[in-house]
């Protein structure tokens, strides 16, 4: 059985707060009895693209942002060094190490290079399932 932990990339983070709908996230969390990983890695990468100028129409209050992120994620300290899973994008490879280390079952993710290896890594990593934010909330809806 896989996992109910789940990485979820910075920027389906980000697109809950663009949508101003991050507390259907919080439901999905509390209602599914689901737990979110995260890293500081990944708060860190969620705070710098927060701070990207196209973002800043959205008005997002990145301080309660980031107090979303670590409430409603279970923070793990990631164990170095990471390896390469990534060929195009190796500033994304932590989010493959978080999900192996903490045995996490999925990653969710809209990033193209992620995306683009979903079927070398599910092979590799058979307890693995990468997921669009659609297929994310597909499970749940």
């Amino acid at each position: 059985m896989r996992s109910n932990k789940f990485v979820l990339d910075p920027n389906i983070y980000i697109s809950y707060f663009i949508s101003k709908n991050h507390q259907s996230l919080a439901k999905i969390v509390i209602k599914q009895k689901i737990e979110l990983v995260i890293c500081a890695e990944l708060v860190d990468e969620f705070k710098r693209v927060l701070h990207y100028p196209r973002l800043a129409k959205h008005d997002i209050d990145i301080r309660q942002a980031v107090k979303f992120l670590e409430t409603t994620g279970t923070m793990y300290t990631l164990q170095y060094p990471i390896k390469r899973y990534l060929p195009n994008d190796e500033n994304d490879d932590y989010l493959i190490a978080l999900a192996l280390q903490t045995s996490s079952g999925f990653i969710t993710s809209g990033d193209d290079d992620i995306l683009s290896q979903k079927a070398i890594l599910e092979k590799k990593f058979k307890k693995l399932k990468i997921l669009t934010k659609a297929e994310f909330e597909g499970m749940f809806g």
